[in-house]
């Protein structure tokens, strides 16, 4: 089993946090995004190799990596042009062979789900969710027996509720960049790129048995509000600094080594990097990367990147790295 991971996008919609990290390394809920994603992976366990797909920022994508998973055998496949996720995957040819099996993963996607089990199914299935607005996605509409009919890219009419997730198992990987070769030959694009859900209705049109599996969770940390949302769903309390004086903690909270809280009142789902310094201030719904400086505010729903130092009174706001603001 061979895993590829897209990472390449900019991530723009949670600028200015991205300005300096790329978004798959963002902190979130204690970890980052892709440690979520690679706490699953290392479940696998016939696992071969993780090939992710990097582009912006990419030296901190694969230092961070590198440094950290060293028992799982990684490669980098850098994306130069964004051409959409098909563009993407067919960029990893050189490292699949004709009879692997694959698992795709998008970068930005938290999950909950029984990964080793999927994958001891020796069929072609898609990860899908159940939502609200279909509009926004990937959708699949199922015949009778549960095996996928149709793919449709972001429907304008609500045909189908089951969204595709970012998750694909494939067994017929040929038939996949056989079919992603296809598209971009034929310059098949929808919304202006090469999209994955194309190339995947190719392989259905061509008779080849796609079925689903359902997410037991599903975690956006695409934007500020579902990133934040995100992390109040799946935070978990820990508490690893023994500089806390003259404060009330609310869990959930992660509160990070090395972190001086005094006069303070955090929580509830609030995490702070290492490194960092809070006094006089009340957090909740807040998530704080490393080294940060906060005095004198009041803070929730808000995103403060590393070694920001905020001084004043505030609501709801984002702060990139590095920025001093002082208010009185």
């Amino acid at each position: 089993m061979k895993v590829i991971i897209p990472a390449a996008g900019e991530g723009t919609r949670l600028r200015p946090h991205t300005n300096t990290k790329p978004k798959p390394i963002l902190p979130i809920a204690g970890s980052t995004i892709i440690d979520f994603i690679m706490d699953d992976i290392s479940l696998i366990p016939d696992l071969e190799e993780v090939i992710f797909i990097v582009g912006y920022l990419k030296e901190k994508m694969i230092e961070y990596l590198t440094s950290k998973y060293k028992n799982i055998k990684l490669s980098f496949v850098v994306q130069k042009e964004y051409k959409g996720l098909a563009h993407a995957i067919s960029l990893t040819r050189e490292y699949i062979k004709d009879n692997d099996k694959i698992f795709i993963i998008l970068g930005d996607t938290i999950f909950k789900l029984n990964l080793p089990e999927i994958i001891s199914k020796n069929e072609n299935s898609l990860g899908v969710c159940e939502v609200d607005n279909p509009s926004r996605f990937g959708v699949a509409i199922l015949n009778d027996k549960g095996i996928i009919k149709k793919l449709v890219e972001k429907p304008k009419e609500p045909i189908s509720n089951l969204a595709l997730t970012g998750l694909y198992h494939i067994i017929n990987s040929k038939e996949l960049f056989e079919a992603v070769d296809y598209i971009i030959k034929n310059d098949i694009k929808t919304k202006n790129e090469y999209q994955l859900t194309d190339a995947l209705e190719y392989m259905i049109e061509r008779g080849l048995i796609f079925k689903t599996f359902k997410l037991e969770g599903w975690f956006d940390c695409g934007e500020k509000s579902t990133m934040i949302e995100t992390n109040r769903l799946i935070i978990k309390n820990k508490i690893l600094s023994d500089n806390i004086k003259d404060s009330a903690i609310v869990p959930p909270v992660f509160i990070d080594k090395d972190v001086k809280i005094e006069s303070s009142v955090i929580g509830p789902y609030v995490h702070i990097g290492k490194n960092s310094k809070i006094e006089n201030s009340i957090l909740k719904n807040c998530i704080m990367f490393e080294e940060v400086n906060i005095s004198n505010v009041l803070m929730d729903d808000c995103i403060v990147s590393e070694k920001a130092k905020y001084k004043g009174k505030t609501n709801s706001m984002d702060i990139g790295a590095s920025i001093t603001i002082e208010q009185n």
